[in-house]
Formats: C-alpha cells, structure tokens, sequence
C-alpha cells in the first residue's frame, strides 16, 4: 500500500466527520461573523480540554522519541493558554478548565498519527479562521490568536513535514486502519466534546 493511499484513505474515510465537526455552532459563529468574545474563550477552553490530556498521554509513549516529533512545535495546548490569557483567563482558571475524557486511543504511532493528522491539518484551516476572527474581535495574531495562527506563514512547510513523518510511521495494512481509525475517532470525539455543555 503506497503512500498515496493513506493519504486518499484519509481524506474520504474521515470527510464526515470532519465536515461535521466544522458544523458546531462556535465555527459556524466565527464565519458569519457573530461569535462573540466569551463565546470564543469557550470555544479555545474546549479545544484545550480535548488536546491538553492527549498531549499529555502522547509524550510519555515509549515510541514518542522515535516518531521525529518536536514538542516544542507541534504541541498545541500551551498556545491555547496562552490565548486565554490573553482573553483574562487566570493560571487557576485554566487549571481547573474540564479535561476530556472520552479520546482517542494514541497507544501506538500508526493511532497517534493519525490523532496528530486531524490536529496538525487543523492548522491549514486555522489560516482562515485567524483572518476572520482578526477581521472583527479584538484580538490578533500574537495576542489571542496564537492556537488558530500557530505555524503562520510556516503553516505549509510545517504540514508538509509531519506528512513526511506520518508516512514514515506505517508498515502495515494494520497500521493504515488504526491510522484512519484514530484520525476518524478524533474527528467524531472532538465534535462530541465540543458540543457537551461543560
């Protein structure tokens, strides 16, 4: 199986659920332009309740330092703190944010790829989010704005890179469906969280 095909297999198993998560009301807000400034806080407290525990989980894999990843860049619930912040959240606020509990299972590289494919392609949408939300809430790229604008203008070298090593962590039929498993599961828990009342 080439290369090629999980990216295809990627793409088409986890369109629903990827077009269903990008239905919740919070991005439907931000792109006609009514979310409000609380609204958005919501909705980066819910995002670091999804990633904050599975980026926990992530770094203390056995395999972690063998998949090539950098934490440093690739984590993404230190930008959303940062956001909020930004946004007058307390160091105890966000401490005591819920945490989700319902994830994705990340126990191996083909699972936590697959996690990381929903999370990093996050980022190529992110670009537009950050050009809209800038457009009429006060906030900006450096100040609020850091988990949507997280790679700037890198946001396609970046993609490009953890393409690289996505494909480099499968061997196996296996591993392809545990990938698309994941990435799919992700899609589908991310959206089920986002949409529980806290």
């Amino acid at each position: 199986m080439t290369s090629t095909n999980i990216m295809e297999r990627l793409k088409s198993e986890t369109a629903h659920y990827h077009r269903q998560v990008e239905q919740n009301p919070y991005a439907k807000a931000i792109m006609n332009q009514t979310v409000t400034i609380e609204e958005y806080r919501t909705y980066l407290e819910k995002f670091y309740g999804f990633l904050k525990p599975l980026e926990d989980q992530a770094v203390q894999q056995p395999f972690w330092g063998s998949t090539g990843l950098d934490f440093e860049i690739r984590g993404k619930a230190g930008l959303l703190a940062k956001d909020l912040r930004n946004l007058g959240a307390s160091e105890q606020e966000i401490s005591q944010l819920p945490l989700c509990e319902e994830l994705p299972d990340i126990s191996t590289p083909a699972r936590l790829f697959g996690y990381l494919y929903v999370i990093e392609g996050s980022t190529n949408g992110g670009q537009i989010m950050t050009k809209r939300l800038s457009q009429f809430l006060p906030i900006e790229a450096e100040r609020g704005l850091e988990y949507f604008n997280a790679y700037g203008t890198e946001t396609r070298t970046r993609w490009s890179e953890f393409m690289v090593l996505l494909q480099q962590s499968i061997s196996t039929p296996e591993d392809h469906d545990n990938m698309v498993h994941s990435a799919s599961e992700t899609f589908r828990l991310l959206d089920q969280w986002i949409n529980t009342d806290k």
